[in-house]
């Protein structure tokens, strides 16, 4: 993303030229305090908003990304925080949605069942999403992700209803995604799950880019001097 800017009305500049490179096979913990341009940043690449100034590249080429079709059909992918599930549909219901018909649904469970076993995931796929925790919830939003083909993921505030066990299964999952040769974004403000988590770390500050640097080079001291 180069120069990317995003404005609500006149007062609100959400984002003002941020530039910023996500690479495969790693994560990157998009880091800020609430407010700092984090979510609409990663909304833009995920087609839910367009941006008002700036290109996006993929691979080196320009790319118009102007709805959530357009990002999967590039293999970007977005986990919002709140969930885009529907309750009395089962979980295998809820990945075929909007795919076409014809699919064979044997074969497709075969094909979701495969990435649960690739990635470590633990999903029912005949259970109902109401009779759901929010970690299967979640579980289930990557898996759809992943079953349309994304290779990029985005996950914004993907621990914020967790227990920390599942927070640590979570974890598990996001590095062998990423061992895999995903690339996989998350928007956070926890300094502690930054460390422990990510590869490199992306600081937003005011709808401002601060820097980017490689975890292992830093502190929470720091990121926390770079964040405020």
């Amino acid at each position: 993303m180069r120069g990317i800017s995003k404005r609500f009305g006149r007062k609100v500049l959400a984002n003002d030229k941020v530039d910023l490179d996500i690479y495969k096979g790693e994560i990157l913990s998009l880091l800020g305090e609430n407010g700092s341009g984090k979510t609409t940043l990663m909304n833009m690449l995920s087609g839910v908003y367009y941006p008002d100034e700036g290109e996006i590249y993929k691979d080196g080429e320009p790319v118009s990304i102007t709805s959530p079709k357009d990002a999967y059909d590039l293999g970007i992918g977005m986990i919002h925080q709140h969930f885009k599930l529907i309750d009395v549909f089962t979980a295998l219901e809820n990945i075929l949605i909007g795919l076409p018909s014809e699919r064979n649904e044997k074969k497709c469970r075969a094909e979701v069942e495969e990435i649960c076993a690739r990635y470590g995931f633990d999903l029912s796929l005949d259970k109902k999403v109401y009779e759901m925790s929010v970690s299967e919830k979640e579980t289930l939003e990557i898996v759809k992700t992943l079953y349309r083909g994304a290779s990029i993921l985005i996950l914004d505030e993907p621990t914020a209803v967790l227990t920390p066990q599942e927070i640590r299964r979570l974890f598990a999952i996001l590095r062998n995604m990423r061992d895999d040769g995903k690339a996989i974004v998350i928007i956070t403000h926890k300094l502690n799950e930054v460390m422990e988590i990510s590869d490199r770390v992306a600081i937003l500050r005011k709808g401002e880019y601060i820097t980017t640097v490689d975890t292992a080079d830093t502190t929470e001291q720091a990121l926390t001097e770079w964040m405020v």
